[in-house]
């Protein structure tokens, strides 16, 4: 049978706007939460009952004893990654948002750095961890970050995994409000948040709605020398007439003016040639006052 296949299809997970399919009864902001566990696999969304919380899907689904998909992810991985020494320390470390190689070796402990490259190489290839780079230095392998490509395994290894045996003699409920929900809100949906927020400037971009047409989309490096620091900005496109900075906010509380002038004044510093800033919130955004081109894209902006 060799050379006669006609077609090969390497099926990919749905994105944030075909999952919520399944949970339509779900407010924008829910739907940004469930995706942030659930991802795009349907087998996991088919589970999803929009009609009670998120919390109590989640206890439901993966926090309580004997839950439905407990096992699912330690399966699944050991399936998949249970010949690569050290992964499981890797993969926590990746869940607990060390993404650069040097803090993944601090604290995994892998014992040399060539192991740990030798690990990162094998979970990118079979595609359980994403490699990003800066979208203005791509070459740059000391600028990589490494990340875990299902959101379900990443929350599996933030809370599951990492407490288990706290998990062990704790009553569900308890152990949720006290290991799982802070964090959960204020830390792991906003980095999700982000994510969905590229899949909608993916989508729109595909579809023809954006104009002149991404031809980049990722992470911006920027270094200031004389200020003896440097960092990243998490959203930044590129197109015919330079980048377009994207700030992503997931918080409950209005954005007042005053962020707005602070995250622009950033921008400006690191002498980047950017034409728009776009503000992607969950609460409203203050722009009084502010005399630099500002769009404002809303939850609700995101699904239609």
């Amino acid at each position: 049978m060799y050379g006669r296949i006609d077609l090969t299809i390497n099926l990919k997970p749905m994105d944030y706007y075909e999952s919520a399919e399944f949970y339509p009864g779900f407010s924008e902001e829910d739907r940004v939460k469930i995706y942030s566990v659930f991802g795009g696999i349907p087998y996991y969304n088919r589970l999803v009952d929009d009609s009670v919380s998120v919390e109590e899907n989640l206890m439901e689904l993966l926090v309580a004893p004997e839950s439905r998909l407990e096992n699912e992810v330690s399966m699944y991985l050991n399936a998949e990654i249970s010949k690569i020494t050290n992964a499981n320390e890797v993969f926590e470390a990746l869940a607990r948002g060390y993404s650069k190689y040097k803090d993944i070796l601090d604290q995994s402990h892998v014992s040399s750095g060539p192991t740990l490259v030798d690990v990162l190489d094998k979970l990118s290839n079979m595609e359980v961890v994403e490699k990003r780079t800066p979208i203005n230095d791509e070459g740059n392998k000391r600028k990589a970050s490494y990340h875990i490509s299902d959101p379900l395994s990443a929350f599996y290894y933030r809370y599951i995994f990492r407490y288990a045996s706290q998990r062990k003699i704790m009553d569900p409920k308890v152990f949720f409000e006290k290991y799982v929900q802070e964090d959960f809100e204020s830390i792991y949906v906003p980095h999700y948040f982000e994510e969905i927020c590229k899949q909608y400037l993916i989508r729109r971009n595909r579809a023809g709605k954006i104009s002149p047409v991404i031809e980049k989309i990722g992470k911006y490096y920027y270094d200031l020398p004389a200020e003896r620091r440097n960092g990243e900005f998490d959203i930044v496109t590129q197109d015919e007439n330079g980048y377009i900075f994207y700030a992503v906010k997931f918080r409950k509380e209005y954005i007042p003016a005053s962020v707005i002038r602070e995250e622009i004044s950033q921008v400006k510093a690191t002498g980047m040639n950017c034409y728009q800033y776009v503000f992607i919130s969950r609460s409203p955004v203050i722009l009084d006052g502010i005399e630099d081109p500002v769009t404002v894209i809303t939850l609700k902006d995101l699904w239609k």
